[in-house]
């Protein structure tokens, strides 16, 4: 991590003095940027290996803004960028199609900056550690595990995540949310992660009302706890055939109908996906290409669904690093 640099940007002064203590606990060098032309400056002449901004949508249609991404990606392929939002994923998914390098959105809430999310993306980002549901949890959290192996139990996974949320006394509303993801992860677990040996989806054909009983080697995991702030849950597969450009397009694709209509739609591609992310505070995709892909929701216990819906959303699609441990 020695010798690791972080280029931040943004115009409130809180959040440029929680990112630098963020970034210390890292052990990397902060460079902060005082304002929008010094960023300009030196984002593209100096070779950083993560760039955090603040950016609001309508910079989407600044040329500057424009400009300095495409020459970043072009002279330093490998620097990661997060950004900090403060409105909804759809404003900038139009970025991430026209910018490959933006896999990471991080919402801003009620306070200049999330100092955990921004310590942990960082980690991962510079580390290439990427894969774990406990990285955004306290320490000593201890997830449950179910192993998941047949579609005609997926109602009982659904039920098992769903009682754990009961016994926290959680309210109803959150635990159909969380009853939703669960039953979408663990559905896309079973029918479209699965690769046979041509490459190829396996059930991905198939209407989800079949049933498809998966190899050992075909098998996923899901995983389940909170730590009081927090109720996660994650479902792993040993394929790691997501990848980034489909998670944005899916979410572009859908949000070409307009979310209303979309969340009252019954099928479609990418449906879930977007139900999934709009049900969640965070939503984070840990992709291993041909390995593993772990798809983790968050659920910010602290604040009421109201507050929930209302808020923007986390979003991040972490890939590793060919050539490095995952």
């Amino acid at each position: 991590m020695q010798g690791r640099r972080v280029l931040f940007y943004d115009p409130n002064p809180k959040a440029r003095r929680i990112a630098e203590r963020a970034v210390a606990a890292t052990g990397s060098e902060l460079v902060v940027a005082g304002d929008c032309q010094e960023l300009f400056d030196r984002g593209d002449i100096e070779d950083f290996d993560l760039h955090v901004w603040h950016f609001e949508p309508h910079h989407q249609d600044v040329d500057e803004w424009r400009q300095l991404l495409d020459r970043i990606e072009k002279a330093f392929p490998r620097t990661k960028t997060v950004l900090h939002i403060s409105e909804s994923v759809s404003s900038y998914v139009p970025l991430m199609i026209s910018h490959p390098s933006i896999r990471h959105l991080i919402a801003k809430t009620d306070q200049p900056l999330d100092i955990e999310e921004l310590m942990v993306t960082s980690e991962k980002l510079l580390r290439n550690d990427l894969f774990g549901m406990e990285k955004y949890l306290l320490w000593g959290c201890d997830p449950r595990v179910v192993e998941i192996t047949d579609s005609r139990d997926k109602a009982l996974y659904v039920r098992e995540v769903s009682e754990f949320a009961v016994g926290l006394g959680l309210g109803d509303r959150i635990i159909e949310m969380l009853e939703t993801v669960v039953d979408e992860l663990v559905a896309n677990a079973i029918f479209d992660a699965p690769l046979g040996s041509d490459g190829k989806p396996r059930y991905a054909h198939l209407d989800r009302r079949e049933s498809v009983v998966l190899e050992e080697s075909e098998r996923a995991t899901l995983r389940y706890a909170s730590d009081g702030r927090y109720f996660a849950v994650s479902v792993s597969d040993p394929f790691g055939a997501l990848t980034r450009d489909t998670v944005v397009g899916y979410l572009a694709r859908c949000l070409k109908k307009g979310p209303e209509q979309i969340l009252h739609e019954s099928g479609g591609a990418g449906l879930g996906l977007f139900r999934v992310l709009n049900a969640l505070s965070k939503f984070v995709v840990n992709i291993d290409p041909g390995r593993q892909t772990e798809a983790i929701g968050l659920v910010d216990l602290r604040v009421s669904m109201r507050e929930m819906r209302s808020r923007p959303k986390s979003l991040h699609v972490f890939v590793a690093e060919e050539g490095e441990n995952a």
